[in-house]
């Protein structure tokens, strides 16, 4: 192509298509961090006291080490 070596053209428009396509799959699999964000938030700012859920988790951070 334009008289440039096959290397140069496979480099010149290779690596860019690859970039594109890793784009695209990162793009494609971080479609629904969004969700996984809010879902996490409601769980680290769920009530605490006797009427809180037994089930959530929480860091030993959070717990100030008594886990």
């Amino acid at each position: 192509m334009f008289g440039l070596p096959t290397a140069t053209v496979v480099i010149i428009f290779g690596i860019p298509a690859i970039w594109v396509i890793y784009t695209l799959v990162f793009v494609y699999l971080s479609r629904g961090w969004k969700a996984e964000d809010i879902a996490e938030d409601q769980l680290t700012t769920a009530p605490s006291g006797p009427s809180a859920p037994t089930n959530v988790h929480r860091s030993e951070t959070e717990n100030e080490g008594l886990a």
